[in-house]
């Protein structure tokens, strides 16, 4: 009985040293929790979710710079490398010289006189040079055949027209005052079977291009062996 009674005293120190323990515990406890609800504050300290291998299991992707377009381009493509754009055009056009010549027009009847030189026979052939004079004070052109015709008198054809000759005609500029050329051709007679055509009275031509005619009293060419051509202007 005296042992039991000699303890109390020490059962009262032995649980006043246990309560600072446990209040210590508490404040731990209760200092955790505190800072456990700060850091859930907005989750961007949170560690992102893993796949088992502590790893993200979604990591978001990361882009720098401009994106690239998805569709076509609308504007006018870039030259090949290696080559040059062809330059723009100005909108005008001219010669080289950066003139324009205005065409010179056509000699009609009212521009021209016409005459027919003597025969000129060699070898079989004769040719006449009926000849065309600008009368104007205006430059003109002939281009291509004239349409000859040998007439009688009353105005009937002797003969056919002349045919053209297998020469390429071209364009002749006429300056005023100046003359050009066509050649008619026959052959003398006996050269070919077929005799000779009646003595024109009259020799009509059409300039080349024009509908129009002129006329000139001529005994010139009598045609022989049925052979009447007219070559180009020139």
């Amino acid at each position: 009985m005296a042992t039991s009674s000699s303890h109390p005293g020490a059962a009262d120190r032995s649980r006043s040293r246990r309560r600072p323990a446990v209040l210590t515990a508490a404040a731990v406890a209760l200092l955790s929790a505190a800072a456990a609800g700060c850091n859930s504050g907005d989750g961007s300290s949170a560690s992102p979710a893993t796949d088992g291998n502590d790893t993200p299991a979604s990591a978001p992707a990361t882009t720098s710079g401009t994106a690239a377009p998805t569709g076509p381009a609308t504007g006018t493509p870039a030259p090949p490398s290696g080559t040059t754009a062809p330059p723009a055009s100005s909108g005008s056009s001219g010669s080289s010289g950066g003139t324009s010549q205005q065409a010179t027009a056509r000699c009609t009847v009212t521009d021209l006189t016409m005459t027919l030189g003597r025969g000129d026979p060699g070898a079989g052939n004769v040719y006449y040079p009926l000849v065309f004079t600008n009368t104007t004070r205006h430059s003109c052109t002939l281009d291509g055949f004239p349409g000859v015709s040998l007439l009688r008198g009353d105005g009937s054809v002797i003969g056919k027209p002349a045919t053209r000759q297998a020469v390429k005609a071209a364009a002749v500029r006429i300056a005023p005052g100046q003359t050009v050329e066509a050649d008619l051709h026959t052959l003398n007679q006996g050269v070919r079977d077929g005799g000779c055509w009646r003595t024109p009275t009259l020799i009509m031509v059409y300039p080349p291009g024009s509908t129009q005619s002129m006329t000139l009293a001529t005994a010139n060419p009598v045609v022989c062996g049925d052979t009447f051509d007219v070559g180009p202007v020139h």
